[in-house]
Order: C-alpha cells, then sequence, then structure tokens
C-alpha cells in the first residue's frame, strides 16, 4: 500500500507541470545565475569579471604621469579612457579635465576617475616626503570601484618608471646613507636602470610587493546632502530592487482576483451585463495600478524616514513620482497578462514565482549588478526588474546635479518609455489571452 500511494504522488506531480518545475529545474536555475554571477570572482580566468572604466586626468603632464596613465591601462580588469568619445561636433576632443571626470563618473557613465596632481613625477619615488595624492573619485553606488581601482593603482605606480624608482631610491641611500658611491658602482647602477626600463621590469601585480608607493585620496561622486555617506546609495539601490520585487509579486497575487471571479462564476454574471471584458481589464488595470504605486511609495517613504534616504527635494520626489506610476502601471499589467495565461489561482501562483524570481535574480534586484559579469548587464535589460531599477538610480543616484526638476523628469525618457511599452504589450497580450472567457 505505501508503495501505491507514492506512486499515486509521484503521478499528482508529475502532472502537476509546474509544481515539477518548481521542485527540479527552478533550483537548477537559480544556482546557474548565481554561479554565472559569482563564479569567476575569484579570477579563475573565466572571462566573465566585469571590465571597470576609468577616467585617467593628467594634471601633471610629465614622462613619469603619462607611464603611470600607460601602466594602469595595462591592468587587467580595467579600461582607461584618457579622453571623451570622438564626435561629430568633437573629432579630436581634448583629454578629460577633473571637472568632466566627476560628472562622468557621478552619472554613472564611467566606474571611477584618476586625477594626476601637478608636480606628480617629481616627487614619484620619494619616500623621504612624498608629492601631493592621487585623487580617485569613485562611484559610492559600487562600492569595489574604490577599492579595486586604488588597489591596482599601486600595482601601475611600480610598473610605470622602475628605473626611476631605483635611481631616486639609490639617490637616498647616498645622501642619507653616510657616504657617496664610487664611479663604478654609479655606472653599474645606470646600467642596470637602463636594462630595467627596457625590459619594462618592475613588479608584476604590486601584490607581493611593498604597497603604498603613491599616497591615494578617494572621493566619492555624491549629492552634497549625502555628506559623504555611501549607505545612501546602497538604501536607494534596494529599496528599488526589493520595492520592485515584490511589486511584481502583488500585482500577480491581485490579479488573481479574474481567477477567483471565473472559478466563483462572478466573471459570467459581470459579462452578461453591459460590461466589455476590455472594460473590466481596464478597470482592474487602473485599480492595481494605484495599489502599485502606494506600495512603491510606502517602500521608499520608509526608506527616507527610517534610512534617510534623500527623497523630499522637488527633483527627487518629481522623478520618484514619474517613475512610480510607470512602475506601478507596468507591473499591474504584467499580472493581468499572467492572470489571463493561467487556468487557475494555483497555477498563476507557480508561474509567478517561477517567472518574478529568474527576472528579479537577472535584473539586479536579488544582487548588486556591480558585482556581475558584463554580460549579465546585457541579459538585465530584458527584464521588468533591470529598467525599473535603472530608472529609480537615475532618480535616487545618477541624476545631473546641474539640471532642474523638469530636466531630470526628462531624462528618465528612456526608461519610462521602455516600461510604457511593456506596459501596453502586456495589455495587449492579456485583452487577447481573454477570449476564452468571453466565449465561455
Amino acid at each position: 500500500m505505501i508503495g501505491t500511494v507514492m506512486w499515486l504522488s509521484w503521478t499528482n506531480l508529475k502532472r502537476d507541470r509546474v509544481a515539477l518545475f518548481l521542485t527540479f529545474l527552478l533550483p537548477l536555475i537559480f544556482f546557474s545565475i548565481f554561479a554565472m554571477i559569482f563564479g569567476n570572482t575569484g579570477g579563475g580566468g573565466g572571462g566573465g569579471v566585469k571590465t571597470l572604466k576609468v577616467l585617467a586626468v593628467d594634471l601633471d603632464g610629465t614622462a613619469i604621469s603619462r607611464a603611470l596613465i600607460e601602466a594602469l591601462a595595462g591592468q587587467n580588469g580595467l579600461t582607461v579612457a584618457r579622453n571623451p568619445e570622438p564626435s561629430e561636433g568633437k573629432p579630436t576632443p581634448a583629454p578629460w579635465s577633473r571637472d568632466g571626470a566627476y560628472r562622468e563618473v557621478r552619472g554613472g557613465r564611467a566606474a571611477a576617475a584618476v586625477v594626476i596632481p601637478p608636480g606628480f613625477g617629481d616627487r614619484y619615488g620619494d619616500f623621504g616626503q612624498p608629492g601631493a595624492a592621487i585623487e580617485v573619485i569613485f562611484d559610492a553606488s559600487n562600492p569595489m570601484a574604490q577599492f579595486t581601482v586604488s588597489g591596482l593603482l599601486q600595482a601601475a605606480a611600480f610598473q610605470a618608471a622602475p628605473a626611476v624608482l631605483m635611481e631616486r631610491g639609490l639617490a637616498m641611500l647616498d645622501n642619507y646613507g653616510g657616504g657617496g658611491l664610487t664611479e663604478r658602482q654609479s655606472a653599474a647602477i645606470a646600467n642596470v636602470a637602463q636594462l630595467i626600463e627596457s625590459s619594462g621590469g618592475g613588479a608584476a601585480g604590486g601584490a607581493d610587493g611593498p604597497g603604498g608607493l603613491v599616497t591615494v585620496e578617494v572621493t566619492a561622486a555624491h549629492d552634497e546632502a549625502d555628506d559623504g555617506d555611501q549607505r545612501f546609495s546602497m538604501v536607494a539601490y534596494y529599496a528599488a530592487g526589493i520595492g520592485v520585487m515584490f511589486l511584481l509579486f502583488s500585482m500577480s497575487g491581485a490579479a488573481g482576483t479574474l481567477l477567483d471571479d471565473m472559478e466563483s462564476g462572478t466573471l459570467d454574471r459581470l459579462l452578461s451585463t453591459n460590461l466589455e471584458m476590455a472594460q473590466l481589464l481596464g478597470g482592474k488595470w487602473l485599480f492595481f495600478s494605484l495599489i502599485g504605486v502606494a506600495q512603491v511609495v510606502v517602500m521608499f517613504v520608509w526608506g527616507a524616514l527610517a534610512f534617510g534616504l534623500d527623497l523630499f527635494t522637488a527633483k527627487r520626489l518629481l522623478g520618484f513620482a514619474v517613475m512610480a506610476v510607470a512602475t506601478g502601471a507596468a507591473a499591474s499589467a504584467f499580472g493581468i497578462m499572467l492572470a489571463t495565461i493561467c487556468r487557475s489561482r494555483a497555477q498563476l501562483g507557480g508561474v509567478s514565482t517561477i517567472v518574478i524570481l529568474i527576472m528579479s535574480a537577472l535584473g539586479g534586484s536579488m544582487v548588486p549588478r556591480f558585482v556581475m559579469p558584463e554580460f549579465m548587464d546585457i541579459v538585465a535589460k530584458f527584464t521588468f526588474n533591470g529598467w525599473a531599477l535603472d530608472g529609480f538610480l537615475k532618480v535616487f543616484w545618477y541624476d545631473d546635479p546641474q539640471a532642474g526638476a523638469l530636466q531630470g523628469a526628462l531624462g528618465l525618457a528612456p526608461e519610462v518609455g521602455v516600461l510604457s511599452g511593456a506596459c501596453l504589450v502586456f495589455l495587449s497580450l492579456a485583452r487577447r489571452l481573454a477570449r476564452r472567457w468571453e466565449r465561455a
């Protein structure tokens, strides 16, 4: 009898394809996603680690500063740009300025900027009296950029001009060591320096050599209101990421009332009146959209009151309102589409769980996108979460500080456009799929 019970249980599970998928395939999908995200972070040569774009600002203009930029560009994991991309108006753009590089990092178009100060070459390798610090301007919404670029900058400093390092180190020994070098010693040192320079010697990566060759000063590209506290950017990130994920769950659950009405016969009675299916779906969509907007508002207001999220400014409020309406409307349409695809409330629960969790993992709601490989950024553009998250981050982090409230809202056009287009597609599919209820 036990065997019979087990066989019946397996038969029931096999018939329920959604339950079968949740049991066996969904865990494999999530394992694969997180393996792709974190599998190459150990430097195993998989080539999936994201390359950071770094802007180089050379205010020194010496051979040593240029050599430092070349050595930095040779570090794995960095793409170094000395000039803006050429355009029709500026085929040969001028090198980056400090302010221009700051705006690029502040706008999320580069992970960091390295600013080499005037006089750097004169003090390079002077351990007795280091020169002005190299400034690393970093995107504080990507905390890894600060440490990655600063560490690789130290490695590049050892590689930039090893012969100069040796000559100046020996000069200090000559000056402070209690006696000068002989003529033959000086000639031998000159030969060794020439050999090092021609062979491109120096520390291979800087990790095993002495640290702190150059002084680094880090600057977070942030709003003055943030007061240098990086945690505010992460509050905005997770308010958006978690908020969008649970908004999708809420909307799919709310749209399940369509299936409840179908099972109880309420839907047939409604359609027997003058109410048309398009009106029914439209009314449901508007109501669920308002609920979705309210849910997003509650999430961000809580973030502002409990965790100091900078929300209550005219510019932020306008941008947030635009994104909240676009996200709530699209999420409501998404939930209604899922409800019209499914045949029962139980099926909707299983399907929505699968789809929303996968989109959330790929879109950045679960894991910040700055730790994902580069190809995952492309994948995120095919998810609801990815576009919604990008829009909210534009409002709370990547906005132009010099832009006004209206200009900032207009800057959300790509994200709002995609979400609005998705909303129309979802509603169109829902209307087409709902025809089976009219025939019934």
